[in-house]
Parts: structure tokens; C-alpha cells; sequence
């Protein structure tokens, strides 16, 4: 595993595979993204931006390659702490989303989700955990790897379509995230 595990629920995991640079940003990042068992069935398609008749089509996508490399680890955590918090979590929000909360808390890694909700329950859980937000993720990395305005621009396009993001209005980056829709294609806005 990386120097520096985080747990990410699936939207986060298919926001991050949405950019197209998944690799580049994790390995920039030192990162590895670990995700509960639960989340993996979850992580199943992308979209692609509309077509000449405006119609978007799913893509699968598939995280075994990065699974392969030791970007991405798959755990199915069964310990009884994790139980313990697993079953406290699922009584306030889905079961995938518990399973990341309990997971990351339990194993003291920060939780990568921009839901309100499942950060909410996970701070009240476990009122040290760190949380992360796709955006938090994208920019850190943007500054790491210097890349220049229309690398940003696509990176932020592809995420818009592909990933169907639209950031939290809450999220510190979202008008960081807005600007550069604003200068990509207008029909991405």
C-alpha cells in the first residue's frame, strides 16, 4: 500500500476514474484509494458527453488494472470494530456508504466523499477522521503535477460528462471547478 491510504466512496471513485488521469493523479499524490468490497460492485459505468443528437451512452469501466498496479486495494474488513461501526453507520445512510465510513474510522484513513451526509455521519462518528473532496483531490494534484490551464480545462470537462459531477455547493473549489467549465466548450457549463 502507498504511503498515504484513503478510503473513497464509489461517486469519489468514479469522479477520480471520470478525469481519465486516475494514475497520474494517485502516483503524483502518493496515494492509494481503498475501497470496501461493497463499493466495487457500485463502480460499474462513466458517461459519455452527448452526441451530435445530444444522447449520452454509458461506458463501463473496470478498476482492475489499478488494483493490478497498487493504486486501488479492495478490502473486505471484518473485524469487530469495524462490525461495531459498520452497523451504527448503516442505520443512518446506505450500506456502501457505511462501509467507507466504517472502514476509513476504524483504520484512522481519510475518507474521500463530497455527500454532505455521509461526511456528516463520519465526523459524528469519528470526530478526527479527514476528510476529502474530489475537488480537494483534483487541485492538490494540479498543483503537484503543474498542469497547465488546458490540461485543467479538460480535466474538468471530463469530469463534468463523464462523471456527471456537479461539486457541492459548500465545496471551498467549487468556483475554482466553475471557472474552468466556463472556459471549456460552452455546452459544458
Amino acid at each position: 500500500m502507498a504511503t498515504n491510504p484513503a478510503v473513497a466512496d464509489a461517486c469519489c471513485t468514479l469522479n477520480l476514474l471520470a478525469t481519465g488521469r486516475e494514475s497520474q493523479i494517485l502516483e503524483a499524490l502518493g496515494m492509494t484509494i481503498v475501497v470496501p468490497e461493497r463499493v466495487r460492485t457500485e463502480v460499474r459505468f462513466l458517461w459519455t458527453p452527448p452526441d451530435e443528437n445530444s444522447v449520452r451512452h454509458r461506458v463501463p469501466v473496470d478498476i482492475e488494472s489499478l488494483v493490478t498496479t497498487g493504486l486501488f486495494e479492495v478490502m473486505q474488513p471484518t473485524s469487530e470494530q469495524y462490525i461495531d461501526a459498520f452497523v451504527e453507520a448503516a442505520a443512518l445512510i446506505t450500506d456502501s456508504d457505511a462501509s467507507c465510513i466504517a472502514l476509513a474510522g476504524v483504520s484512522r484513513m481519510p475518507l474521500i466523499s463530497d455527500d454532505g451526509k455521509e461526511r456528516k455521519i463520519a465526523k459524528n462518528l469519528f470526530p478526527d477522521i479527514k476528510l476529502i473532496s474530489t475537488l480537494e483531490l483534483l487541485h492538490k494534484a494540479s498543483t503537484v503535477l503543474a498542469w497547465d490551464q488546458n490540461t485543467m480545462i479538460n480535466i474538468a470537462a471530463s469530469l463534468r460528462w463523464r462523471g456527471n459531477f456537479a461539486p457541492p455547493r459548500r465545496d471551498g473549489l467549487a468556483e475554482w471547478y466553475g471557472a474552468l467549465l466556463r472556459k471549456a466548450h460552452p455546452s459544458a457549463r
